[in-house]
């Protein structure tokens, strides 16, 4: 059980609403069912008891909710006190996002850049409100954030709620990741369908298995995988592409790449987009209302652009 869905299944016994608690969350109705279908099955017990009055909380429902809240309450504290402390005395800059191995790219050179004055620089990764919270009480300095085109209007108003602006960056084609582990790493074509992924496992987050967007594999009319790699960070997702025939679910800015096919990162990974596929995925940054970026910040990102429109590597 991740921390978003202990999130999720407070908000429901405190609404009594699966609707409701969605518009709260700012969820699918059906991403939400499904995150509370994926908890009862994972303890094996109904926690809810749905009627066309709403739902109600079962006997073990009662006990389960009892003991999940304290927990959830001590997760927020622990939340807020990062960052609160720096073992130097040093510029710091901190950057949350939803995971994206190019981040990893530009912290390095933005350390390179900086390595005469010295700099902390931190990269963190959420999926859920942790990132949102993060951003507000200024524990992250920005954060980077993927919007799927499918879902853009309730992420707009989520960040408008929330009072952070969000600026895009680049527009995205929808496709996968694959190694050279992979036979479609040969594959003659430029796009596929995605019946082609029918014979390989998929890799993919737990945000995506059973998380507010999990219901976007439906959307994109993935096939059901015979095996499936559900994992915690986006580090361990590449793991297991770099030693499995899997593929990763991912998006890439075609038009502005000159070898838009073979990835330059250090890694032999090739993005094969979707034929036709009616989904776009937007890669952009957040930032409190009425807050100024930093002189790092707009270096960053300075280098988020480079990297997202341009395809520069960056090794300045």
């Amino acid at each position: 059980m991740t921390n978003n869905q202990i999130k999720y299944m407070i908000e429901v016994a405190q609404t009594g609403s699966v609707n409701q608690a969605a518009r709260n969350l700012f969820l699918s109705q059906s991403a939400l069912s499904n995150a509370i279908m994926s908890v009862e099955e994972e303890f094996g017990h109904k926690i809810f008891n749905r009627s066309n009055k709403g739902v109600t909380l079962t006997s073990f429902g009662k006990l389960f909710i009892a003991y999940i809240t304290p927990i959830n309450r001590q997760l927020n504290q622990l939340y807020s006190m990062r960052g609160n402390a720096s073992a130097v005395n040093l510029p710091t800059f901190t950057v949350i996002s939803n995971g994206f191995y190019y981040l990893s790219d530009i912290a390095a050179a933005l350390g390179r850049r900086y390595q005469a004055t010295g700099i902390r620089i931190s990269l963190m990764e959420d999926y859920g409100g942790n990132m949102f919270e993060a951003i507000s009480n200024h524990t992250a300095s920005l954060g980077v954030v993927r919007l799927w085109s499918c879902y853009r209007n309730t992420s707009l108003e989520q960040y408008a709620a929330m009072r952070l602006l969000y600026h895009p960056v680049a527009v995205m084609h929808v496709g996968v990741d694959v190694s050279d582990k992979n036979p479609l790493y040969r594959y003659e074509g430029k796009d596929i369908l995605p019946e082609q992924l029918t014979p390989y496992p998929m890799i993919l987050h737990e945000s995506l298995d059973c998380g507010p967007y999990s219901d976007i594999l439906y959307r994109l009319n993935l096939p059901a995988p015979r095996t499936r790699f559900v994992v915690d960070s986006r580090a361990a997702m590449y793991e297991l592409l770099d030693t499995t025939d899997g593929y990763v679910l991912n998006s890439r800015n075609l038009n502005a790449s000159k070898t838009p096919y073979v990835d330059s990162h250090n890694h032999r990974w090739r993005f094969i987009p979707f034929r036709e596929c009616a989904v776009e995925s937007e890669i952009g940054w957040l930032l409190p209302e009425n807050e100024v970026l930093s002189q790092v910040g707009k270096e960053f990102v300075s280098m988020l652009n480079d990297c997202l429109l341009h395809d520069i590597t960056l090794d300045y």
